[in-house]
């Protein structure tokens, strides 16, 4: 019975390679929650979470990056992030719909990413920004002082992250087709 729990070492590497993905989520979570609270980037605090999770999607697939931009936008929600159920549909979906264009049509490199990541990001502010503005919790006029902005501000944070996504997704064989 034991001999079917035995763990190949190609399988320990993609073990290693999700678990340095959620340590990267985490990391991008707690410096957006714990630094990026209190302090701001150009006076904009930015949104490293969708930044994260839509490059892991793009460089993993739809199914995999899917799977975890589901699970990750989920704990990102069962955290207390502000209006985290907007963001349960928007960073999965988008990621996704991004994942198979890229696949489809683009080439699956930096500025097709890039790309992706900032309607990404742009969906879920405005996502949010709607709700909150439907329910009068938010001026109207926040939209092109405070939105636009973060979303450039956080797309510059684009470059560093894919690059360590990349790196990340190198280790271990690529999977089976």
């Amino acid at each position: 019975m034991l001999d079917k729990l035995y763990i190949t070492p190609k399988q320990w590497l993609h073990i290693l390679r999700w678990t340095l993905y959620t340590l990267l989520f985490l990391f991008a979570m707690m410096l957006q929650t714990v630094v990026f609270g209190n302090h701001t980037v150009f006076g904009v605090q930015p949104n490293l979470v969708p930044v994260v999770i839509t490059c892991v999607c793009l460089r993993e697939g739809a199914e995999r990056g899917g799977l975890f931009a589901l699970l990750t936008s989920l704990f990102w929600c069962f955290s207390g992030a502000d209006e985290g159920s907007i963001s349960i549909a928007v960073l999965t979906v988008v990621p996704v719909l991004g994942s198979l264009l890229c696949s489809a049509v683009l080439a699956n490199r930096f500025l097709p990413c890039l790309a992706v990541t900032v309607v990404t990001l742009f969906t879920e502010q405005t996502a949010i920004f709607l709700f909150k503005y439907f329910f009068d919790t938010m001026a109207g006029s926040r939209f092109l002082t405070d939105l636009i902005p973060c979303v450039l501000v956080s797309a510059l944070a684009q470059p560093l992250v894919y690059l360590l996504v990349k790196r990340i997704e190198k280790i271990g064989d690529a999977y089976e087709s």
